[in-house]
């Protein structure tokens, strides 16, 4: 059965041909070998005459059989007919060294053929392939430097000639046109690239026009299996052009390096924002294309001069599509608005190198940058919020390490809280209900990570003031884990939120005031702990409730056991430690504890 359906879709030679067809191809191959033996081996003017009047003979009934509907015939003699006429008007056969003016003369007369006989697909394939002889043989004449302009315009003429010629010529013309293409890009893209007087913008033209060309090329359906998959010839045509406009433009210096990189920023932004229907299908990947080879060559050159003014004029300028592209196509925002943030970041970074901007100002508009990406970002969907807030991570690393290289700890402290702040926020407005799984755990991420921020900003101030109490460290740790908790410190068990925080809140002064008798400490310490207890008895939460009362236990054992004599707090510490064993002991005996005293030996 499969191969039923193979033979309809794909029938063989031997099912389509007919003995007349045979007999014309049979004839045509060993008429042409015949004369193409003759013209390289004899040679001479008779020959050469001979051939001529044989090929006018074969053009005559080609139009004949032509006029009469015979299409094989037609084809099979115009085919020889040209083959007769080339090898006729060479002095040696068909070599690539004659003279090109008789393949221009011949090419003329193939087309006024065509003229006389359009139904024949051989006059126009004939002229396109006496014309490129004409070229080969007319290169010794034409100058060096001008070679790739010279592929261009030929590569230029076969896409024309494939546009608009008939089903077969424009696949045929096509195919030998690739060859003249890849040449003339490959030329093309040096020449473009070097000052020479002008020329660069000739070829740079002549590049955009071979990329029009091919993708005007890839609208034939015909030619669709000639190309390749649907967005091959689009990203080939864009990534051309786009080469072409850079080299000639960047003989122009910096500014102009500038603006074409920004000029590729606006083709790519602007054609993902506008562009509809087919024409997005078509053109997004040329303007995607162009615009990354534009941008990412003028990046290049800018950095390897080490132009970092321009390089910072360049990454602002391209935020500003980059974020009309973020309101336009909510679909691109988790590739948008993260672009645009570190567009954003590496402007006000490489505005440093050249005075621009001090470190001060750096970090403070990073900042800024920052809390705009998280309010932003918290208000979008889960794709759109993971990439912003991965970008403004990076903003936020970027000032702090600013502001350690301006070893300004005031600032230091400040922005660290700022940065806090503007994370406790994300968390707070990414938690609300309803939320997903991944949500939860993102929103309780950022309370972690805002928490820290806020315990590092007060431990800089506290050291930037001079503050050497403990509880100016052990205070800010205490109140970070208790931020740290987030919305669980309301709704979770207490002992793993609220236990933490409290503790590190405690012991550390706790201990202190118990070791080192500071009375005004011990004060402080025991007036919070009651209160801390009071108010966790009041709102019925166990953990407040049992730190605040062992932290005044404490106190007062500690207070008490230091107010004895060191035999008598000695006996009380035993005597504690006698009557636990002895407790212990009594509910679970083991080994001698279980028996009376009188069964002991």
């Amino acid at each position: 059965m499969r191969e039923s359906v193979d033979t309809v879709r794909l029938p063989s030679l031997s099912c389509r041909a007919r003995p007349p067809q045979v007999l014309l191809g049979v004839g045509a191959v060993l008429l042409v070998s015949a004369a193409a033996a003759v013209a390289s081996v004899h040679g001479g003017i008779a020959v050469r005459v001979l051939l001529v009047v044989l090929a006018g003979a074969a053009t005559w009934f080609s139009v004949r059989a032509a006029r009469g509907g015979l299409r094989s015939s037609e084809e099979v003699l115009a085919a020889c007919a040209a083959a007769l006429a080339v090898a006729g008007a060479s002095q040696s056969g068909p070599a690539l060294d004659g003279d090109p003016v008789t393949a221009l003369v011949l090419t003329a007369g193939f087309l006024v053929l065509h003229r006389v006989a359009p139904t024949t697909a051989a006059w126009p394939l004939v002229a396109w392939a006496a014309a490129q002889l004409a070229v080969l043989r007319a290169l010794e004449l034409v100058p060096d430097a001008l070679h790739t302009e010279l592929y261009l315009c030929v590569a230029l003429v076969g896409l024309g000639i494939t546009l608009f010629g008939r089903r077969v010529v424009g696949r045929l013309a096509l195919v030998t046109t690739g060859p003249w293409w890849l040449a003339g890009v490959v030329g093309g893209s040096s020449s473009a690239w070097a000052d020479d007087g002008g020329r660069q913008w000739l070829s740079a033209a002549l590049m955009v026009a071979a990329g029009f060309g091919l993708l005007l090329a890839r609208l034939r359906e015909p030619l669709e299996p000639l190309l390749g998959p649907p967005r091959l010839v689009p990203v080939v045509a864009g990534v051309v052009a786009g080469a072409a406009v850079t080299g000639a433009f960047s003989s122009l210096g910096p500014l102009s390096m500038t603006l074409t990189g920004y000029a590729g920023v606006l083709l790519a932004n602007l054609g993902a924002a506008y562009l509809e229907g087919w024409r997005r299908g078509l053109f997004l990947p040329v303007a995607l294309a162009a615009g990354i080879v534009m941008t990412a060559l003028c990046l290049v050159q800018l950095l390897a001069g080490q132009r970092w003014a321009q390089l910072s004029l360049l990454l602002l300028l391209t935020a500003i599509p980059t974020a009309l592209v973020t309101l336009r196509r909510p679909e691109d925002r988790p590739v948008a608005l993260p672009t645009a943030i570190g567009c954003l970041a590496g402007a006000v970074l490489l505005a440093l190198p050249d005075g621009w901007l001090g470190l001060g100002a750096a970090a403070a508009l990073l900042t800024v940058i920052y809390g705009a990406a998280m309010a932003l970002g918290s208000g979008l969907d889960a794709s759109s919020r993971r990439a912003t807030s991965h970008a403004a991570a990076l903003c936020a690393v970027a000032a702090v390490l600013v502001l350690v290289v301006d070893r300004q700890r005031g600032p230091l402290a400040l922005g660290l809280a700022v940065l806090g702040l503007c994370t406790l926020g994300w968390a707070w407005r990414t938690g609300r209900p309803p939320v997903t799984a991944h949500d939860e755990e993102s929103s309780r991420t950022a309370w972690h990570a805002g928490a820290a921020q806020l315990v590092l900003a007060g431990w800089v101030f506290a050291a930037w003031v001079g503050l050497a109490a403990v509880e100016w460290y052990s205070l800010p740790a205490a109140a970070g884990l208790l931020i740290g908790a987030g919305p669980q410190l309301t709704s979770g068990a207490s002992w793993p939120t609220w236990g933490p925080g409290l503790l590190v809140a405690a012991v550390p002064s706790t201990v202190l005031a118990i070791t080192t008798s500071n009375g005004t400490r011990a004060v402080w310490v025991l007036v919070v702990a009651a209160g801390v207890l009071v108010l966790g008895a009041r709102t019925g939460v166990r953990a407040p409730l049992m730190v605040g009362a062992g932290t005044v236990l404490a106190l007062a054992l500690g207070f008490s056991v230091r107010a004895l004599p060191w035999p008598l707090a000695a006996a009380l510490v035993v005597g504690a430690v006698l009557l636990a064993v002895g407790v212990r002991r009594e509910r679970s005996p083991v080994d001698g504890f279980g028996r009376r005293l009188a069964d002991l030996r």
